[in-house]
């Protein structure tokens, strides 16, 4: 039963990376343009997206470690 709940933790893990990664896409202004989005613009808007952003980057690195084995 240990490697089921391990192997859960890993896969929640590089969901939470993926929808991350989606995330980022989606805030990145399109290529080959300098177009300013409404998150430059407002200044608290990096600490409101970063912090959460940088969160779930830490838990998905978190579960991941716990699914192999690394933090016990």
């Amino acid at each position: 039963m240990d490697w089921l709940i391990a192997g859960g933790e890993v896969v929640l893990g590089l969901a939470l990376l993926v929808g991350l990664w989606f995330v980022i896409a989606l805030l990145r202004p399109p290529k080959g343009s300098l177009q300013e989005r409404l998150i430059v613009r407002f200044p608290g808007a990096w600490i409101m997206v970063g912090l959460p952003l940088t969160a779930t980057f830490g838990l998905a690195l978190a579960f991941i470690a716990l699914g192999t084995g690394i933090l016990k």
